[in-house]
């Protein structure tokens, strides 16, 4: 049986040596937007410091009996006026690669953005090539819409992303469905 995660808000006493290799490993970073770029403790610092600013709402992701930091997760991009939101993540460590771990960080942050804040909608982007983010997308109730090519000027290729979306009321019926099946993971 894995694990429960529980998520708390990210301060800077996580910025921790294994913060900055989850952040500066090609593995862990290879579909983030923030890519092979190099991480130092103080651009870690300022990005915690300077995310709530921008309306930000970072978390790190904690398993329940352990209590491991084992990634981080994101509620941004908040459109109060469209009552809509994008939620990002990463789990670093590689152990908990796998199972339900991604699927309960989703379900998590998407409790906060339709139950705590409100809103209506959450759309996103995922690489078309991540097939591991597909699947547990779908998994967490999520709908693919169009294809997007982006130019990636810095690597001169295309790369297709795929819209994604999910509204509060397709959560809250895929929500009563996870709990029915895995009461102990998930928990409206």
């Amino acid at each position: 049986m894995q694990e429960k995660i529980y998520l708390r808000t990210l301060c800077l006493s996580d910025i921790d040596e294994k913060y900055l290799l989850w952040v500066n490993d090609p593995l862990v970073t290879e579909y983030l937007e923030i890519g092979k770029q190099r991480w130092a403790h103080n651009d870690l610092v300022r990005y915690v410091e300077d995310s709530p600013k921008k309306g930000r709402h970072n978390y790190a992701i904690i398993t329940k009996n352990s209590k491991q930091h084992i990634g981080n997760g994101s509620v941004y991009s908040i459109d109060l006026n469209k009552s809509k939101f994008e939620i990002g993540y990463f789990i670093g460590e590689k152990e908990f690669w796998g199972g339900h771990y991604s699927s309960m960080l989703i379900f998590n942050l998407l409790k906060i953005g339709f139950i705590k804040m409100g809103l209506e909608k959450c759309t996103g982007y995922v690489n078309e090539t991540h097939i591991k983010a597909r699947m547990t997308n779908k998994f967490s109730g999520y709908k693919e819409k169009e294809r997007e090519n982006r130019v990636m000027k810095k690597e001169n290729k295309t790369l297709t992303y795929i819209k994604l979306e999910i509204t509060k009321k397709e959560w809250l019926k895929n929500a009563r469905k996870l709990h029915t099946l895995y009461p102990e993971l998930y928990i409206v």
